[in-house]
């Protein structure tokens, strides 16, 4: 099976395409979360797939793997917040027009 989505970390993405189970779990982690609208799924995705990567990679507390660890995590907790506030705002439904009927006496 090939990768579905597009990995901009150039030290990480190649790490991912070699282990597609990353992908395969990022996705379902992500599915488990609820339903978002486009493109929230696949930036989480992408986002969960690097920090399973860099946790199973991380050799130690120093590496480049626990640095990108710490950014990926904040950036996924921001992203997770930004898809559900669209998650919200996608599910406001806006009332049709005000309308009176006007009666002469």
């Amino acid at each position: 099976m090939a990768l579905t989505l597009d990995y901009h970390d150039a030290y990480l993405a190649p790490l991912i395409t070699n282990n597609e189970a990353w992908e395969t779990r990022a996705i379902a982690d992500v599915a488990e979360l609820g339903e978002f609208p486009a493109p929230w799924p696949d930036k989480l995705a992408v986002l969960r797939a690097y920090i399973l990567c860099c946790i199973e990679s991380l050799a130690d507390e120093q590496d480049v793997f626990s640095a990108k660890l710490k950014h990926y995590k904040s950036e996924y907790a921001a992203t997770l917040q930004a898809a559900r506030l669209a998650l919200a705002a996608a599910s406001v439904t806006t009332p049709g027009p005000l309308t009176l009927t006007i009666e002469r006496g």
